[in-house]
């Protein structure tokens, strides 16, 4: 195995490694183990080949490789911790997630939780959303990240989207990271969908949360679009009545203009002079008096205008 490593062609070296593996008997690991660690200690790092040999220990002897891993965290374990759970969760998922259950605060954790989130959405996507969303918020927001992620590449975006219309109703948290992760990966890769993706979804529980609606507007910016009518549509939906202007005072701090533009073509629309008072708010924060002045007065209601504060 040394000697596969040693060959130059990548191509050829993975193949003789491969080959090599598929005769790998589970008392071989510690040894392979070692061999990989030495060669990144000397500076030669075979990520797929590594990542290859945790998978394969991990699918002939689960137990042998994840009891190596823990025992040798610093010397090549927390490499292999996410490539062995991830393999390990399509065997044996329930042997997988009680290895990860017994880590606590172990350095293999994050490792580990990353590879079998990945391992479980893509073998068993609903026992992925369970496992997720019965970890505690911190971890369970990691979890979703990663199981979105996964789901997302093996379905592409339509595939994900309706993954995503068929989550359970009662995990709220993951559905909120969820369709952050989708939103994020629709504003890279889909003009206009993220839009689309936010307006079909607005009676959805996440959908009533401030802080998911102030990113919706960030991506569907990102995506290229403008956010002003899925503003405008929010707030009548979802007025705010302790802090009428939060929402698009955030969303035009980061295209003021844009939301100008928007409030020129739409004099009449209920939501204008909210939108234009948390454009100017916004402009004075970045201290540009004059330019929010000039917004100001393009305010027809007076009592909103007020609401407007120097800061």
């Amino acid at each position: 195995m040394k000697g596969a490593l040693g060959h130059a062609l990548e191509s050829r070296r993975l193949e003789k490694w491969m080959a090599l593996l598929s005769t790998m008997r589970p008392e071989d690991g510690p040894a392979i183990a070692a061999l990989l660690h030495e060669e990144k200690l000397a500076g030669r790092e075979f990520k797929l080949e590594t990542m290859a040999f945790w998978q394969t220990w991990a699918r002939i002897d689960g137990q042998a490789a994840w009891a190596h891993a823990r025992e040798h965290a610093d010397a090549g374990g927390r490499d292999g911790a996410e490539a062995l759970l991830k393999s390990w969760a399509f065997t044996d998922p329930e042997a997988a997630k009680t290895a990860f259950a017994e880590l606590g605060d172990s350095p293999l954790a994050d490792a580990a939780l990353a590879g079998l989130a990945h391992g479980l959405a893509e073998s068993d996507p609903a026992a992925a959303v369970e496992f997720a969303s019965n970890l505690p918020e911190g971890k369970q927001i990691e979890a979703t990240v990663h199981v979105s992620g996964s789901i997302i590449h093996a379905m592409g975006s339509e595939g994900a989207q309706a993954w995503f219309d068929r989550l359970p109703a009662d995990a709220k948290i993951f559905n909120k990271e969820a369709a952050r992760v989708l939103m994020e990966s629709l504003s890279r890769s889909d003009p206009g969908a993220v839009e689309k993706f936010a307006f079909a979804r607005l009676d959805q529980e996440w959908a009533t949360r401030p802080a998911e609606q102030n990113f919706a507007a960030s991506m569907i910016l990102r995506n290229g679009g403008s956010p002003w009518e899925f503003v405008a549509t929010v707030m009548e939906k979802y007025p705010r009545p302790e802090q009428p202007l939060a929402f698009s005072t955030w969303v035009a701090t980061l295209n003021p203009n844009a939301a100008i533009t928007w409030a020129e073509a739409h004099v009449d629309h209920p939501a204008t002079d909210n939108i234009l008072a948390g454009t100017a708010q916004a402009l004075l924060r970045r201290g540009k008096q004059d330019e929010a002045a000039v917004v100001l007065s393009k305010i027809k209601e007076p009592a909103v205008r007020d609401l407007v504060q120097e800061e």
